[in-house]
């Protein structure tokens, strides 16, 4: 009966870790600058479009520029088909892009993206799946290979992505259910059973 509750718990927990996610990432590549990161959903389907939201905070003493944000998606790949070009990637450039205020200047800014319903996403591994690329070239130093979040499932894995609020809601009450059922079953299972009285009978 231990074993069963221990297994029941181990199954509540991995569901429950796999249904809270964070798309949020902070990072401080350069002291005193500190890139945030996160997308506009927590998932995304083949061929649905999205946001990438960046922020950079500046905790020095002076301004800080910036020349380039270059942003590489997990879908980024070489298409030789047509002319040939890298897909699935994006550089934002200015002379200089920003300048940031000191002591609690930010910068923020939204790039769309879309996510391809080719076949790419469904070749990846489950790590690339949350992998976005983010540099960004400073006055103070370039801040490379920062990750962002990002849960981009494959084609394979559409109910997960698109039905995800009615499957957790039909496991949830599944759990509720065997919850019940483990119960009871401890219950009955922990109750002494009572011995009927029989009334002696009577000498004829």
């Amino acid at each position: 009966m231990k074993k069963k509750i221990i297994a029941m718990s181990i199954v509540i927990a991995f569901l429950v870790t796999f249904y809270v996610q964070s798309v949020a990432t902070a990072y401080t590549p350069v002291p005193g600058i500190t890139i945030t990161a996160w997308t506009d959903k927590a998932q995304y389907a083949p061929g649905e479009r999205g946001k990438l939201k960046i922020s950079i905070l500046n905790s020095l003493d002076k301004p800080v520029d910036i020349s380039e944000i270059y942003i590489e998606y997990p879908w980024f790949t070489y298409n030789a088909q047509g002319e040939g070009a890298w897909e699935g990637n994006a550089t934002i450039t200015g002379e200089p892009l920003a300048t940031i205020p000191s002591k609690g200047g930010d910068y923020y800014t939204e790039v769309e993206f879309t996510v391809p319903n080719d076949g790419r996403i469904a070749g990846l591994s489950s790590a690339e799946w949350y992998t976005i690329r983010i540099d960004v070239e400073t006055s103070e130093g370039k801040a490379d290979d920062f990750p962002a979040g990002i849960l981009a499932m494959g084609t394979t894995l559409n109910m997960a992505v698109v039905d995800i609020d009615t499957w957790m809601t039909i496991m949830t009450a599944a759990i509720v259910i065997c919850t019940i059922i483990l119960a009871a079953v401890i219950f009955l299972s922990t109750r002494t059973p009572k011995m009927s009285a029989i009334a002696p009978r009577a000498k004829a």
